[in-house]
């Protein structure tokens, strides 16, 4: 980002975590300071050096996701054979971006501008499993696999599914990857590349993955992730999916969205050459993150209060990450202990290239709740991390989140294996939107792929609302009619309340399927009875205006009218001109409003003075004419003669809507001009509302709305129209629902998401034997080689105790080997030659089996030197207490 005048707003979010299958109860989850991982047994990691049958276990660990395999195919429009095909974590993802659209209220159907979609996934076995299965799998190609489940192919899916027409940008940045596709959306949301962006990440292993462990690899023992404590010794591995949806912040306000927190500045860095090797992180490079990402937000580092850290848990990476955050903190602020710092890794481990968005996610949901949930599992420091000299803490329960200026501010951390480091600065929402006035009564309305999932959509959205009854009905509304797709099954209630709305909602008849007609045919029955205020609609300014414009054109008898309407009724009811002005103006703007709603009707027709009401409405006569025409016929003793002469001074245009006349429904198309003597009758005859509105209903094919009579309250005339919306939306009206708003500022309301109707699609992969208990396995990521020792080239024997020159020798060797070298000195430092972590840990458990020590990774970064390794071993060999003698 490159301004700090330039921020961006999260305006929706999604995800589904270990424990929790949406935001919801990864929040509560989080607050109540839940670890959601799943545990087995422990098992055993090797014999025990004293042979006594004591040796260390291990605990297989994973965060597991409800049922990742399922997945509603028909919602996307994939068939069975084509959904088994896709890779389960794109299909994850796929859901997750509706989910996250809806939480944003924003409908990418009736998106004006271009949508972006960045993202990126892990590396699963799913293709491998499709190739080993292709004999029960017939017409598949290699390229259908490959488009099912390469990594290149998330958003681009995504995009082609959703109908997103901006960037498509696959994001492949390790455990880095969901924050750096935050930070290049927002980017492209500044440059005007696209107007909205999804971003965010996945990794999901259906069936799961083994939880492979190496000793100082990156997996903690127990099966426990432990950030910043000095007993962590690493993480435990995760499925999740988070995405989040961003708009330019100046943008969103305007549009009245709502905005959970804002992303001021953001920065993606990589230690280049500064590090020990290719896994290990930098102090220098993180902190350079951090720092851009303050500057490029224009922040304080002494106002940020909270930071979400990566937080693997490992010995090495905790305090690598502190001195980072230090370095940069230490720019601005040199108080200490002011800011809290977490890591959600200890709730739900790491989920990889989703654990930007899980920690993200969380520090959004914080900021709106102003609320710092526990970091899980610290009980000491790590000994390398010295938090009492430092401006961190660890947040170890749940507190409230007070800010240290203005307002609440955080940062979020994400760091890659391969040395890619991502940060971004966060700040608290602005005040909510002040919406404009709304009606007493709303309509809700509701679309589904099918009448089962409409059912339970209407179901979710009742309980919603019985549970939020505060909620602004009118923004309920506002919600449903513009910032969800309009989908084939539909329903709609309309209500005055929260409650009223939660009963209709609760004994909703099952949707119809949509009818595709554009428009309605409209019918004026041209509405009988004692004429009064309460034929009035005050609330409704295009009906008021209307009304008042039929009183202008008919001069004093519209004047009667208005003061008729101000006095105690019903003593003006006399006057048969201003009676039947009443009626007329009545239909008029009643009329005017639909069409303002709605569009065009398809066809309009009427009885009595509903009759003129539909030939001014279809253009054939100017509103000033069919005033005259009405005062004509109201004073005379024969209308139709009266209307007759008339019409001899009145020029009929041709009907721009189909128009029908009289009882029986004589047809005149758009471009015809209809007879001055049928009009005359139409408009004289005597009213039969049943046999001209069957009429208009088969001479169009289509359903009638018939315009609501007076009714004793106006309210109940208003509920009568929207009733009739409703109705005519559930069978593919297209309506302007910022004209049913009359233009007032919504504001867009978090509301339940898409029932998704899943069934399992998923590829069983071949068996294969499992590895007998105790054997060694690897916890590499995919595509680092396998650098253990070949056994021709290391003893099978230990060497003696006591002989250095045996130990040396034995730690040249596996240097070399690991290293890939000819040969190593024995002043050569294991870092310095290319050696990393990982490649350390593979290092450490050859010599764990040759040697009767225990070693750490950490004890080699103290030690790279070959000769100063093999001095530690043959240190610790000498004080391990030896098994007594028999």
């Amino acid at each position: 980002m490159t301004g700090t005048g330039e921020h961006i707003a999260v305006i929706g979010m999604a995800g589904r975590f270990p424990g929790a299958e949406d935001i919801d109860a990864f929040w509560r989850n989080l607050t109540e300071g839940r670890d959601t991982l799943t545990r087995e047994p422990p098992r055993p990691l090797r014999p025990s050096a004293a042979g006594d049958g004591t040796g260390p276990t291990f605990v297989p660990a994973r965060g597991l996701l409800e049922r990742p395999e399922w997945f509603d195919a028909g919602y996307f429009g994939y068939s069975a054979e084509e959904a088994r095909l896709i890779d389960p974590q794109q299909r994850v993802f796929l859901e997750c971006a509706v989910a996250a659209l809806e939480h944003a209220g924003q409908d990418p159907d009736r998106h004006p501008g271009a949508i972006g979609v960045y993202g990126g996934c892990t590396e699963t076995a799913y293709a491998e499993t499709l190739r080993d299965q292709r004999e029960k799998l017939p017409d598949v190609a290699e390229e259908d696999i490959l488009l099912g489940t390469a990594p290149d192919f998330l958003p681009a899916r995504t995009a082609e599914r959703l109908g997103l027409r901006g960037p498509a940008v696959a994001v492949q940045s390790a455990c880095a990857t969901a924050l750096a596709a935050v930070h290049l959306a927002g980017q492209d949301l500044l440059s005007g590349e696209c107007d909205l962006a999804l971003a965010g990440g996945v990794a999901v292993h259906a069936p799961p993955k083994d939880a492979g462990y190496t000793e100082d690899g990156i997996l903690a023992r127990d099966g426990v992730c432990r950030p910043f404590d000095a007993d962590g010794d690493g993480t435990v591995a995760a499925n999740g999916v988070g995405v989040v949806v961003l708009k330019r912040l100046a943008d969103a306000l305007a549009d009245g969205d709502r905005v959970h927190a804002v992303l001021r500045g953001s920065a993606v860095t990589n230690d280049g050459s500064a590090r020990v090797g290719f896994t290990a992180p930098s102090v220098e490079g993180q902190a350079a993150a951090v720092r851009t990402a303050q500057l490029v937000g224009g922040v304080d580092a002494g106002t940020i209060t909270y930071v979400e850290t990566h937080g693997t848990a490992t010995p090495l990476g905790d305090p690598i990450e502190i001195a980072a955050l230090t370095e940069a903190f230490r720019e601005d602020c040199d108080d200490h202990g002011y800011c809290a710092i977490g890591s959600v890794k200890g709730n739900i481990g790491h989920t990889d290239a989703a654990a930007g968005a899980a920690g993200l996610i969380k520090t959004v949901l914080a900021l709106e709740h102003a609320t710092i949930p526990p970091s899980l599992h610290f009980t000491r420091s790590n000994p390398q991390i010295d938090f009492a000299a430092g401006p961190f803490r660890v947040a170890t329960a749940l507190e409230p989140w007070h800010p240290r200026g203005a307002v609440r501010r955080a940062g979020v951390s994400a760091f890659g294996i391969g040395g890619i480091n991502t940060h971004a600065v966060l700040e608290e929402p602005p005040a909510p939107l002040l919406t404009g006035p709304a009606r007493s009564a709303q309509l809700l309305v509701l679309s589904a792929q099918t009448p089962t999932a409409l059912d339970t959509a209407a179901r979710d959205l009742a309980a919603h609302l019985r549970a939020h009854p505060r909620l602004p009905l009118a923004d309920v509304a506002w919600t449903l009619q513009t910032g969800r797709r309009q989908l084939p099954y539909r329903a709609c209630v309309v209500a005055e309340s929260a409650e009223e709305a939660a009963d209709a909602l609760s004994v909703l008849d099952s949707g119809r399927e949509r009818a595709g007609f554009g428009a309605a045919a409209l019918f004026l029955p041209g509405a009988s009875g004692t004429a009064g205020p309460d034929w009035l609609l005050p609330s409704e300014q295009v009906f008021t205006a209307a009304f008042g414009s039929c009183l202008d054109a008919a001069g004093d008898p519209g004047a009667a009218v208005r003061a008729a309407l101000d006095a105690p009724a019903p003593s003006w009811q006399d006057d048969p001109v201003v009676r039947e002005l009443a009626v007329f103006a009545r239909e008029y703007a009643l009329q005017t409003l639909w069409r303002h709603w709605a569009g065009e009707p398809s066809a309009v027709s009427g009885t009595g003075r509903g009759a003129l009401v539909a030939a001014t409405a279809a253009g054939v006569v100017t509103l000033s004419d069919a005033v005259r025409l009405l005062t004509a016929a109201a004073r005379a003793a024969d209308p139709e003669r009266a209307l007759t002469e008339a019409l001899r001074g009145i020029a009929l245009q041709p009907a721009r809507t189909t128009l029908l006349l009289g009882p029986d429904g004589v047809r005149h198309d758009p471009g015809t001009t209809p007879d001055p003597a049928c009009c005359a009758a139409a408009w004289a005859g005597r009213p039969d509302p049943e046999t001209a509105s069957a009429a208009l209903a088969a001479a169009t094919g289509r359903t009638v709305l018939t315009l609501p009579p007076p009714a004793t309250a106006p309210e109940a005339t208003l509920t009568a129209l929207l009733t009739g919306l409703g109705r005519y939306w559930t069978q593919g009206l297209r309506v302007d629902w910022s004209a049913v708003h009359d233009g007032a500022c919504r504001a867009r309301l978090p509301l339940p998401g898409y029932p998704f109707e899943r069934l399992p699609y998923l590829v069983e992969p071949v068996a294969r034997p499992t590895p007998e208990a105790g054997a060694r396995t690897s916890a590499a990521p995919v595509g680092v080689p396998d650098a253990h020792v070949e056994p021709e080239t290391v003893p099978t024997e230990a060497p003696g105790t006591g002989h250095a020159g045996d130990t040396l020798d034995l730690v040249l060797r596996l240097f070399a080997q690991a290293l890939g070298l000819p040969s190593v000195d024995p002043d050569d430092s294991f870092f310095a030659l290319g050696g990393d972590s990982l490649i350390a840990a593979r290092v450490l458990a050859e010599v764990r089996e040759l040697l009767p020590v225990e070693v750490k990774v950490k004890d080699l970064f103290s030690a790279p030197a070959a000769a100063d390794f093999a001095e530690l071993l043959d240190e610790r060999r000498t004080a391990r207490p030896q098994p007594p003698k028999e």
